[in-house]
């Protein structure tokens, strides 16, 4: 029953019991012949009406004021439901309806609650920066990426304006032409020694009006490292191979052209082609030698086999000790007969060994060349010295570089291809281990190898 039909017949009812009580007083007074009216019964006929009007109103008020407390509960995001006893007037069937919006705003907020968890899991996730700003610049979002590119991690948080955080004005004006109503903009820009290429996007309204944009850094220093080495390399692969063709096609033309008659002049000719030939095949299959390292980054290089620092020594030691007697330099070896195995093919230690120890011979022009082993824990220590000439300590970051020489000419002379110390960094760096190396001009050069010790079951 509504509200205003039970109303209406307690008024009805309230009246009419009212009226009942005063006839009954009245009646009673008439019979017993007394002059005053009974203050009792006009009391009982006013009040007990009243009460029940009260008791009525008062279970009114209190669903009123639960229904109130709900709504309070609902916008603090308590979504508890509500229960009333009485669900057939008007406030149980708004009591109804307002459990129904609820259970419904709470879905809307558990749906949101997890996009933007999901948003918040996305930027995290990240490599590349994000920064979102409003329709006026005033920075709203900032992702970890962003904040490690622009080292800001403590105050990035009480930023208003991209300025502020990217202290690039240009970056600024593009995002302002982009609010504007400029589809989209990039920019490449210079953070400390990092190369950051940022994209700039506007977000739009469903009437196509700017409400402010997003702004999408990509850290992009590797890339372009990677390029430079990229054309660097074909570069000076273009000049290495060009070098020795071009010696080779000189003395062919100068045979061709009468020289070949001499006999002196044709043996001597012969000889530099034929060790131009052996330089350009040594070239070649370092580059192969290379080119197999780099594609193994991503595998172990050492595989199933193991092999040991004595025996790879012993297929190159006629190569090396005849080198160095050539030379008069005094090779020493100490290699103790107990050392573990290694994780290495032993076609390739005996590949490291000789690089290494053939770069201390090559570069040495009297006094010694060595190389010993210590055993740690986890690693063979192999120390590869010399008395040589020494590197400037201004060009050792750089000699594991492809193709680098300390002295070209000197290097060419001997032989080398450039090649051979980065070969060697790669084979130990794919072995799990390290190189360094300690050098002084005119005191000699010490390289240090830490390979991992094979684990033998």
């Amino acid at each position: 029953m509504s509200i205003k039909w039970r109303i209406t017949g307690l008024f009805l009812g309230m009246t009419a019991l009212s009226l009942l009580l005063f006839w009954v007083g009245e009646s009673a007074r008439l019979i017993s012949g007394r002059q005053q009216i009974d203050l009792g019964v006009v009391l009982l006929a006013l009040l007990l009406p009243a009460g029940i009007v009260y008791f009525y109103t008062s279970q009114l008020i209190r669903r009123m004021e639960k229904l109130h407390f709900a709504t309070q509960r609902i916008a603090r995001g308590d979504f508890e439901h509500i229960h009333l006893s009485d669900s057939s007037d008007e406030i149980g069937q708004f009591t109804i309806e307002l459990n129904n919006l609820s259970r419904h705003v709470e879905m809307i907020v558990q749906n949101g609650t997890q996009e933007a968890q999901k948003m918040e899991a996305i930027l995290a996730g990240m490599q590349e920066g994000v920064v979102a700003v409003d329709h006026v610049g005033r920075v709203v979002l900032v992702n970890a990426a962003a904040e490690r590119i622009f080292e800001r991690q403590k105050t990035v948080r009480e930023l208003e304006y991209l300025l502020e955080l990217t202290y690039d004005t240009e970056l600024e004006q593009l995002t302002r032409k982009v609010l504007s109503g400029q589809p989209s903009a990039s920019r490449e820009i210079n953070i400390a020694q990092r190369i950051v290429q940022s994209k700039i996007n506007p977000i739009l309204s469903g009437q196509g009006q700017s409400r402010g944009a997003v702004i999408v850094f990509h850290d992009v220093t590797e890339l372009r490292r990677l390029e430079k080495i990229r054309t660097e390399f074909v570069a000076n692969v273009s000049h290495e191979l060009r070098t020795p063709l071009t010696s080779i096609k000189g003395f062919v033309e100068t045979l061709l052209d009468g020289a070949a008659e001499d006999p002196s002049l044709r043996n001597r000719f012969l000889g530099i082609i034929q060790g131009e030939t052996l330089r350009l095949q040594r070239l070649i299959e370092d580059l192969m030698t290379l080119a197999r390292l780099e594609g193994q980054q991503n595998h172990a290089i050492s595989s199933v086999k193991i092999s040991y620092v004595q025996n790879a020594f012993e297929i190159i030691k006629p190569v090396i000790q005849s080198f160095a007697q050539a030379k008069e330099i005094q090779l020493e070896v100490d290699l103790p007969d107990n050392l573990p195995p290694l994780n290495i093919g032993e076609n390739l230690l005996s590949q490291l060994l000789l690089n290494l120890l053939e770069n201390a011979v090559k570069y040495t022009a009297e006094g010694r060349v060595w190389l010993n082993a210590q055993v740690g824990p986890e690693f063979l220590r192999l120390e590869f010295g010399d008395t040589g000439c020494g590197i400037p300590e201004e060009t050792l970051p750089r000699i594991f570089e492809r193709f680098y020489r300390v002295d070209k000419a000197r290097s060419r002379e001997q032989g080398g291809t450039g090649l051979g110390l980065s070969i060697v960094k790669h084979m130990v760096e794919g072995l799990g281990g390290n190189i360094s190396v300690n050098s002084k001009v005119g005191v000699g050069t010490v390289f240090t190898c830490y390979l991992p010790r094979a684990k033998l079951k």
